[in-house]
């Protein structure tokens, strides 16, 4: 733990807030206590993408829309890997926590904020006020704390939506000094209106995923605000509400958070947007940048317009890369998944060096590398693995782990085709894995997959 003394960064003098992203924090049941996600019993993801039944109490009622919440509480960031189809897996928070306590003038001064990501970013902003008020206050009352303490926002995806209510509508701006977003779709990401459309037996994990995305205001927050709908005649329009009722989604819900959206792009046009922004984004991973809407359903395109030539600019594969940047600060670059970005190393150690004001010196022998594996595949029955590749490296590291107990089960052989790495692993059992492929000085792409038995 760092100490008063040692700081020398303004940052590391500050009071931090860690907001976690879209199935980023644990909830329960406020009146029994039982946990509705998150948790360290992995084999229960299994369990209620099969079944189902688990995931109705995640379902966000009409007295929850009408603001009568309660129901539902947030207690801390995710401590263990959770899992959803389509977003798939989402890691925990602990290694980013204990990084940021390790430059902060003291543990103290770092502080979760767990939220309800079901509900929409104007709720979870408005409690954000109130939690960055009292630990601003107990901060600088604190024995290692600073009269001119400051917040340091550090945000993984959604949460960096949160922040940007809070600092831009709310008045918090100017008690920030520093907003860190690790893959913040600033801009929306086309996989949100894919997951409203519809696709997959409603009675398997896909189509339980799309009737669950659909009552979720969080949800409808991440749909896409930029020209991305590819019409007949080739021209690129943005996406509306009417688009999301087609989908068979929520009209209102997806106007509001639209409305949302253009409130705050006002704001933004007013000044100089988050000038506190310090983003990291993730690339290199395929990644939906496009749509096609025919037939009540979207059809998923990893490429923007180009002028006449379309160009696929890849992202996280969640966040296509342009979408996590907002204003003028300049990225961090790091090829990673959505769900591992908050993590890795770097994000942790990129953290770090905005907090310390210390420059972070690039990777040695650096690769860009691109992991591609099934969400959701039957265990023992064939899964195959995709490797991208920028260069041409000798050798790629691939190893698979069984996530609950972070134990290797295998190392495939990877053999080169059209380019590109391929594997397959059959899975031993049902349950959650994680594959990681490392190359050069990055620390290993990671994803996480499940494993469900078969019929």
């Amino acid at each position: 733990m760092a100490t008063g003394a040692a700081a020398t960064g303004a940052g590391e003098r500050d009071a931090i807030l860690v907001l976690p992203g879209l199935m980023g924090s644990e909830l329960v049941e406020s009146a029994t206590g039982r946990v509705l996600w998150g948790g360290s019993d992995l084999r229960r993801y299994g369990r209620a993408w099969a079944s189902g039944t688990p995931l109705t109490s995640l379902h966000v009622t009409d007295d929850e829309r009408e603001g009568r919440t309660g129901r539902v509480r947030a207690t801390r960031l995710l401590r263990f890997p959770a899992f959803a189809p389509v977003l798939r897996g989402f890691e925990p928070y602990t290694r980013l926590i204990a990084g940021t306590r390790h430059s902060a003038a003291h543990s103290d001064a770092v502080r979760e904020f767990a939220y309800d990501w079901r509900l929409s970013t104007e709720h979870a902003a408005a409690r954000l006020a109130e939690a960055a008020d009292d630990h601003l206050r107990a901060w600088r009352a604190h024995p290692h704390g600073s009269r001119d303490a400051r917040l340091t926002l550090i945000a993984h995806s959604m949460g960096g939506l949160v922040a940007r209510h809070f600092m831009t509508l709310l008045g918090g701006d100017r008690e920030v000094r520093t907003l860190i977003t690790l893959g913040t779709p600033f801009h929306g990401s086309v996989q949100a209106a894919g997951l409203l459309g519809p696709g997959g037996d409603a009675s398997r994990p896909h189509g339980r995923l799309r009737t669950l995305a659909r009552t979720l205001p969080g949800l409808y927050e991440l749909l896409p605000g930029y020209r991305c709908v590819r019409e007949p005649g080739g021209e690129f329009r943005h996406f509306t509400a009417a688009d999301a009722e087609f989908l068979g989604g929520d009209r209102e819900l997806a106007q509001q958070s639209l409305d949302r959206r253009e409130k705050l792009n006002a704001a933004d046009a007013e000044g100089n947007a988050l000038p506190q922004l310090r983003p990291l984004v993730g690339v290199g991973q395929r990644t939906p940048q496009s749509l096609t809407l025919a037939d009540g359903t979207a059809e998923l395109h990893e490429y923007v317009p180009d002028g006449d030539a379309r160009l696929d600019r890849r992202g996280d594969g969640t966040v296509y890369r342009e979408t996590a940047l907002a204003g003028s600060a300049q990225p961090f670059c790091l090829p990673q998944s959505h769900g591992a970005l908050a993590r890795s190393e770097e994000a942790v150690m990129f953290t770090r060096s905005v907090l310390t004001e210390r420059p972070l010196a690039p990777p040695l022998g650096a690769t860009e590398l691109g992991l591609y594996v099934p969400d959701v595949v039957t265990a023992r029955e064939r899964c195959p693995i995709e490797i991208d590749l920028v260069d041409n490296p000798v050798a790629v590291d691939l190893q698979v782990f069984d996530a609950a107990e972070n134990l290797e089960i295998d190392r495939p052989r990877l053999i080169r085709r059209d380019g590109r790495l391929h594997a397959e692993v059959r899975l031993p059992w049902p349950g959650l894995f994680r594959v990681e492929a490392k190359c050069g000085g990055f620390s290993a792409v990671s994803q996480l997959l499940l494993a469900v038995a078969a019929e």
